[in-house]
This record gives C-alpha cells, structure tokens and sequence, in this order.
C-alpha cells in the first residue's frame, strides 16, 4: 500500500471542507484523522512507512488519501514524498492570500501561537525571524504571510512532480460551486462522481475553550509531550492516534466566537508583498483573486 494523494495546503484556505468531501467517496480511503505530518515532523518520520500506513484502513478503494497543511511551506518534504511515491498526486487549495493571512493571524491569536497583544501588521513585521526557525509547526502558525506565497511554493514541489500531478482550487471555486469541483476532483482521480453531496462548511472563526489543554495538545515541545514521546513504544502511539481521542478533545475544546475584520490600511500595508508572486501565478498557472 502506498498513499497516492494528499491534500497539502494552503492552511486556512478550505482544506477541511475539501477533506470531508473527499472522506466519504467510496473510492477512496482517506487517514482515519484529517492530518498526519508524517513528512514534516521529523521525530514521526523516522518512525517509518508502517508506523504512517498504520493510520489507512484501504479495502477496494484505488486512492489512498490524506492530508498535511504544513506540508506546502517544507522545501525538504518534496524530495521525501519522491523517494516515497514518485506516482502520488496533489490537490492544494489556494486562498486570496490578504485575506488566507488574516484568517492566519486570527486563528494564531485563538490559540495561542500569537500573543493577543500581537497586531496584525507587527505579525508581519516579525514574520521574517519566525520562518527562518526550523520548527515546520512554527513557520505554519506565524507564516501567515509566507504560506501564500503560492508560486514560490508550487514551483518547488514540481522540481520533483509533473504539473499534471496537481490539482490547484481555489477556495472561492469550492465555496460557490462545489459541485464543479467536484466534479474536477472526479476527473483528477479518475474516479466515480461525487453522488447527491451536500454542501460542506466549516466553522473558521473557532476558538478554544480552555489554552492550557489545548497547548499541551498541540505543544510537541512541552516536556509533558518529549516525555510521553520518550517512553511510549510506537505501537502504543499509534493506538493513541488512531483510536481518535486527540481530535475528540479538540473538538470539545471549540468553542464558537468572532473577530474584528481586516481595515483596509492593513490590507495596502501587506498588498506589495504578495504582489509580484500574484503575478507569477497568474502568469503560469492562470490563477488569479478578487482582492
């Protein structure tokens, strides 16, 4: 068995709607968790393909899925997928960049990557410092502006994949007309259609009801964490995994609330950034927002 699809990005850009699309199609057997950062996270990589396989349950299914947000942004993560399967194919959801940044920056507020007291433009004006940290976790949860630098991005991953190895959507398309790409989708795989689908949305606005457990949850560096890593056998976390108890608890620990949007003095101050990569995209890949 070999995953031959994953969803790599952009965070914050529709990829859990895609996900729960794509996780009920009888075609494909999706992780039993929507993320497995598997070749981002380096202490999981090592241990190995069947400790990754070990989160699939494929019956007949010809697409073996699964998906990992940070895995756009990791320059070293192409090389890894290649020498794990040359075939395998990719969608990416790409979000008007502005807007993917803000969206970015609120979450990190929520939970606790940024401090409350941390505006939007001094998060970009502190950005530079964060991505060149090597922790992937880091550079996704205060990347928010370095994430949708979309060509820069896509044309590392296809200096070892074919451009007919990716699905680009954007997320206006999956939100006005799923249906549509869907049917992409079905195309891509060369699957079975999507049959009488529902219309997904997902909650983007949610926080978290108690910061002390959701940081121990998703912290991989607290002591806590390093000291179950160290004397827990392999087999025992993926049991952990799989068994769903992680999601669970964050699911629990939502809770429904609101933001401030974006003044448009926040939004020339961070356009020029994305401004030649915008065009690169369009150029290439003929892909272009209404900002």
């Amino acid at each position: 068995m070999k995953v031959n699809l994953l969803i790599i990005g952009a965070g914050r850009s529709g990829t859990t709607s895609l996900y729960e699309y794509l996780k009920d199609h009888p075609d494909i057997c999706f992780s039993n968790f929507k993320e497995i950062p598997y070749f981002t996270v380096p202490d999981i990589f090592t241990r190995g393909e069947s400790y990754y396989h070990s989160f699939f349950k494929p019956k007949y299914q010809k697409i073996v899925a699964s998906s990992d947000t940070y895995l756009l942004i990791d320059p070293e993560a192409p090389k890894k997928i290649y020498h794990y399967n040359p075939e395998i194919r990719f969608i990416i959801m790409l979000r008007e960049p502005i807007s993917r940044a803000y969206s970015s920056y609120i979450y990190a507020i929520k939970n606790g990557h940024e401090k409350k007291s941390t505006s939007f433009i001094e998060s970009f004006n502190n950005e530079k410092k964060n991505i060149e940290k090597e922790d992937i976790a880091v550079k996704n949860n205060l990347g928010h502006f370095y994430t949708g630098l979309y060509h820069k991005h896509i044309k590392n991953w296809m200096e070892y994949f074919p451009r007919e190895n990716f699905l680009l959507i954007k997320t206006d398309e999956l939100k006005n007309d799923y249906k549509n790409v869907l049917n992409k989708i079905s195309n891509f795989l060369n699957i079975n259609n999507f049959l009488d689908k529902r219309e997904v949305r997902t909650n983007e606005a949610a926080g978290v009801k108690n910061m002390f457990l959701h940081r121990l949850i998703i912290n991989r560096n607290s002591s806590l964490r390093k000291f179950l890593r160290k004397i827990l056998p392999d087999s025992i976390k993926s049991v952990i995994f799989n068994s769903g108890i992680i999601e669970k608890i964050k699911f629990l620990n939502k809770k429904q609330t609101s933001y401030k949007t974006m003044n448009q003095k926040e939004q020339d101050i961070v356009k020029n950034y994305f401004k030649k990569d915008l065009g690169q995209l369009k150029d290439e890949f003929g892909i272009s927002f209404n900002s």
